[in-house]
């Protein structure tokens, strides 16, 4: 390993994160069963639920009827599971328009703390990315960003993080570009077929991989951010200098990005299906 800090028990922000020891399970996978009825029908029965979230028959039947005892959820003349109108008062609550900076700031310190790299905070404007917020990185050596910089679609952790989970069109359009692109290194993409396959792996993979293609002697991993209505607003990534990040520590690192790109998302009111 070239530096920073071991990855082995890292495979998620959670798992390293204050707050988890002291996270009660059966409250988790009861909140989950709470959410899985914001699929349609919105009604379902034990079995449909259990598949659904993928728990066992006894901790689905266990969730569903302490939200019942709580009023949240009824049974129905069918025999299958809704919620009731006692869940509005919790939804008209909710904060609205939460700010991404704000939001992320927490997460992005544990993201900077883990890895010991520089981690930025983008967000998505006009099909370009501009840095809102960052943490440095505590090295000596580190990678320095200006904040409002503004960067293309084609090239960095963030940017090609965002433009893979972007409309096919905008992705299309971008790829049309290429020629008239700013190709930073001689790593920064210039095949259209190469970069739609790359592209494509982001969105298998859930982070991107910037190995020297904005800066040369820079590594790092994005992952995507997610808004309320589902659609991708911004991105985190964290990286370094190649002499520290090797390409060895980048699937760490990514899963890390993922995880917490995804609870950033969450608190903005996305969540997965």
């Amino acid at each position: 390993m070239q530096g920073g800090k071991s990855l082995a028990d890292n495979t998620t922000i959670d798992n390293q994160s204050g707050e988890s020891k002291y996270a009660i399970d059966a409250a988790v996978k009861t909140l989950q069963v709470l959410f899985s009825f914001r699929h349609v029908p919105h009604s379902f029965s034990i079995a449909e639920v259990e598949r659904r979230v993928g728990f066992s028959k006894n901790q689905v039947f266990r969730c569903l009827k302490s939200l019942e005892e709580f009023g949240v959820v009824r049974v129905d003349t069918a025999g299958k599971y809704r919620l009731t109108p006692l869940i509005r008062q919790i939804a008209y609550v909710g904060e609205q328009d939460a700010p991404l900076e704000e939001v992320a700031a927490p997460i992005m310190e544990r993201l900077q703390q883990i890895t010991g790299e520089t981690v930025n905070l983008c967000s998505l404007v006009d099909e370009q990315t501009v840095i809102i917020a960052r943490r440095h990185s505590n090295h000596g050596v580190r990678l320095t960003v200006q904040l409002g910089q503004r960067s293309t679609l084609h090239a960095g952790a963030n940017p090609k993080a965002i433009l893979a989970f972007l409309p096919m069109e905008t992705q299309e359009k971008v790829i049309s570009m290429l020629p008239m692109l700013r190709k930073y290194t001689d790593r920064t993409a210039s095949d259209p077929d190469a970069f739609r396959r790359e592209l494509a792996e982001i969105r298998m993979r859930g982070f991107s991989i910037s190995d020297e293609d904005f800066e040369l002697g820079a590594r790092g991993v994005g992952a995507p951010i997610f808004g309320e209505d589902g659609r991708v607003i911004g991105g985190i990534s964290a990286g370094g200098p190649t002499s520290r990040v090797g390409p060895d520590q980048l699937m760490g690192y990514g899963s890390l990005t993922v995880a917490s790109a995804r609870r950033i998302s969450r608190l903005l009111g996305s969540i997965e299906d």
